[in-house]
């Protein structure tokens, strides 16, 4: 047997502030705006203003030494999940998978991963969210043509457009309903399950269309298609299940039903147990983990319960080995390479 290829990995999550520290948190929020601004304009002092004034809002809430998001946690568990698969696949007799965790907003970034592993004999990219846009998927292949020999772009694969898969609708099915989740009891009525997603800018602050691919379309189809996996399986123990955008309150107009609206809906509707599950995320962050409390504190008669992402769960992690093993048979397929048989 010869030498093993060394192909990488590279889980590319949003990235977000772990601590409640004010300069951390301050600098995640700039360079977020910074990226967005590429697609957006956002003028660099209102992009200062924002990141100040959220930073100083959070470290005012949150008490001394308190976490900040658990998403970075997250993505490194991912990664080690998904390098325990890796190293147990029939592919790993050819090929040394080198996991990593990177980020687009905060340390360590994407761009400095990538380039660290640019010489590997391949590199896989796998973006941290079910649907593609011109700020995840968009700028990550900005980086990749921008640090990645051209005569090298072959053995670069970057896996997209998950929302299509069916295979992730089964891992999420899997996920709610393979016994690490609590359910609501299947008998009686009232009980509803809010699907969450992250929005997307439908109009700017002057009525125009955004001028960027943002995935509403996608996010839209894949919202319905969940919906319609989970009602149809008969484990299922929810009578409604309803969709939701968390959506910033800046640029414009953003998809509806916003969570806001979705909550005023669960106050008026008569339900009594309500489940709270962020599908449109691969990994709890700020945008999720408190959502369950607000609700329960808006109406506390109301039985809420937060269902985690798809997170470093095995399921998820047998799911990104089985899509990492074809791309890196692609790899080595292109580079002349017979690897028929293993993945």
């Amino acid at each position: 047997m010869g030498t093993k290829k060394r192909i990488a990995v590279i889980l590319a999550s949003h990235g977000e502030a772990e601590t409640g520290g004010f300069i951390e948190n301050y600098r995640v929020s700039l360079h977020t705006l910074s990226r967005a601004s590429a697609v957006m304009p956002i003028p660099v002092p209102l992009q200062h203003l924002i990141s100040f004034s959220a930073s100083l809002k959070k470290r005012l809430h949150l008490a001394p030494g308190s976490a900040g998001s658990p998403q970075n946690l997250l993505t490194r568990g991912q990664a080690d999940r998904l390098r325990h698969h890796l190293e147990r696949h029939p592919l790993a007799s050819r090929i040394e998978f080198d996991v990593h965790a990177a980020h687009m907003a905060s340390d360590p970034s994407f761009e400095k991963v990538l380039a660290g592993t640019k010489e590997h004999d391949g590199q896989i990219v796998v973006p941290m969210a079910p649907v593609d846009n011109s700020l995840s998927c968009g700028q990550i292949c900005r980086h990749i043509s921008e640090i990645q020999a051209p005569e090298r772009l072959h053995r670069v694969k970057v896996i997209g457009r998950l929302w299509t898969d069916e295979a992730l609708y089964r891992s999420c099915l899997d996920h709610l309903f393979g016994g690490s989740v609590r359910l609501p009891e299947k008998s009686g009525v009232g009980k509803a399950l809010v699907l969450m997603f992250h929005g997307t800018l439908v109009r700017d602050s002057k009525g125009n269309e955004p001028s960027f691919h943002t995935g509403r379309a996608e996010t839209e189809a894949f919202a319905k298609a969940l919906a319609g996996h989970i009602a149809a399986d008969p484990r299922n123990p929810w009578n409604t299940i309803l969709t939701a955008y968390l959506n910033h309150d800046v640029g414009g107009e953003w998809t509806t039903p916003s969570i806001e609206e979705v909550s005023r809906k669960i106050g008026t509707d008569g339900f009594g147990d309500v489940s709270l599950f962020a599908a449109g995320y691969f990994s709890d962050g700020n945008e999720t983990i408190h959502r369950a409390e607000r609700l329960s504190l808006l109406y506390p008669g109301i039985h809420v319960e937060s269902i985690p992402c798809l997170n470093d769960s095995p399921v998820f992690a047998d799911y990104l080995a089985t899509k990492v093993a074809v791309a890196a048979t692609q790899i080595l397929g292109f580079s002349g390479e017979d690897v028929r048989g293993d993945a």
